[in-house]
């Protein structure tokens, strides 16, 4: 039974059916039914009503990269295709988790550090992305929002959630890209 759940999820995230590794053959061999509710997290994100198919599919893009995962990074960028993203739109996915992990250590080490002489230090950073990026910028904001809830940087998890709420997202939407975030990072763990 398990077998078959893993063949589904590997179905479902266009690997072959073939694909192994030894987390997976760990959980196979213990017969954990992790696999199942892993399998459910991730399919419950493409019927989404607070997300669409293409924006599930680039968040998790943008989230495997950040992780440095070329698997599933692949994977769903080939889903992010076919449900109707670009390669503009996809490269703008991959731009974002780089350049929001810039933004990430920087913000991290000013907080940890809560010098106020660190907090007047010009960055100096580039960031001409953000002003016109292809995805939007509500759209944008909400990748550069889960990026950075994964990353654990509060001050940009607050910046960013307060600029698409300016910009009239709701907070469920918010809610729900955070949380396929922390999805896609688990499932991270076990495809790779």
């Amino acid at each position: 039974m398990l077998n078959e759940t893993l063949k589904d999820l590997l179905v479902d995230l266009g690997l072959p059916e073939s694909y192994s590794n030894p987390s997976l053959e760990i959980l196979i061999e213990g017969d954990s039914k992790y696999l199942r509710d892993l399998r459910m997290n991730v399919k419950g994100f493409w019927k989404s009503k607070d997300l669409s198919e293409k924006e599930a599919h680039l968040i998790s893009t943008a989230i495997a990269n950040n992780n440095g995962n070329t698997v599933l990074e692949k994977a769903f960028s080939a889903k992010a295709e076919q449900a109707g993203a670009n390669k503009a739109e996809i490269a703008d996915a991959i731009a974002c988790a780089s350049l929001l992990t810039i933004n990430n250590v920087m913000y991290r080490f000013r907080h940890f550090m809560g010098k106020e002489s660190y907090e007047q230090m010009r960055a100096g950073l580039r960031m001409n992305i953000m002003l016109n990026p292809v995805l939007g910028k509500e759209f944008f904001e909400l990748v550069s929002l889960a990026v950075s809830a994964v990353n654990g940087c509060e001050q940009c998890v607050k910046s960013h959630e307060a600029s698409i709420l300016a910009l009239g997202t709701s907070e469920i939407r918010v809610f729900e890209a955070v949380k396929l975030s922390s999805v896609i990072t688990s499932l991270g763990k076990v495809i790779y």
